[in-house]
């Protein structure tokens, strides 16, 4: 069963997105459950108790938001005669390019908190939630691009430094890592989209795109504590009154 949808950027095809851009849609009631339900339980249990309460449903939304927005945006040509991205890099290219909107997303809220339109305590939410976003998506499988993403993500970050694994088995984030971090990666990925190189695309997710044993470890302690991976929806002639 596909994951649940909760926000659309449309179209996909490049000629269009340049000629016309995109337009986007968020699906506040899926959003509004998925939070809830999933990513509150989640933070609950892998998110350090005094970071817990920068994880709101504000940040949730605009995360979500600054993602779609980054889908339009970024490389859709490479720079070397390749064609489009989506071309070049093949296969890989889903998962590339929903890595792109998360992180480049992110860095669209850092630049808003440059500029003054976000507070530093909004940007930090964004951040929290953020990081517990990854717990969430990356529980998706290597099978979504989605899932995909979070996992190179979740290394990437891990390597940086951009968060700490305390003793509890609870993570922490460090805010200034993370915002070198995210930045170093939407150069990464938007380079390596410019350049259409399939090659190093591969390569990385060969890598990194995998859940290593002390990340399966704690996901693990998520299943345990009965958080559904998605939601469902009630559906059928029942819900419409007709039978």
């Amino acid at each position: 069963m596909a994951g649940k949808t909760i926000a659309i950027n449309l179209p996909n095809d490049e000629k269009v997105q340049l000629q016309k851009g995109t337009r986007k849609l968020q699906l506040k009631n899926a959003m509004r459950a998925k939070f809830d339900k999933i990513l509150v339980p989640i933070a609950d249990v892998l998110i350090a108790p005094d970071q817990r309460q920068y994880i709101t449903f504000d940040a949730f939304f605009s995360n979500t938001m600054f993602h779609e927005v980054a889908h339009g945006m970024g490389i859709k040509n490479t720079i070397n005669g390749k064609g489009p991205a989506r071309k070049a890099l093949k296969e890989k290219y889903s998962a590339i390019e929903e890595g792109k909107a998360d992180i480049l997303g992110l860095f669209l809220v850092d630049k808003l908190n440059e500029m003054g339109e976000f507070t530093e305590t909004e940007m930090i939410d964004n951040y929290v939630t953020f990081m517990a976003g990854i717990f969430r998506s990356v529980r998706f499988g290597a099978s979504s691009a989605h899932g995909m993403a979070n996992m190179l993500r979740f290394n990437y970050f891990l390597e940086k430094g951009a968060f700490v694994r305390n003793s509890d088995g609870t993570y922490s984030t460090d805010m200034g890592k993370m915002k070198i971090a995210a930045a170093r990666l939407t150069e990464k990925i938007l380079k390596l989209q410019g350049d259409g190189d399939y090659e190093a695309a591969k390569a990385w997710i060969e890598k990194d795109g995998l859940i290593k044993p002390q990340l399966q470890a704690d996901l693990d302690r998520v299943n345990d504590a009965g958080i559904p991976v998605d939601i469902y929806f009630i559906q059928g002639p029942e819900v419409l009154g007709l039978k």
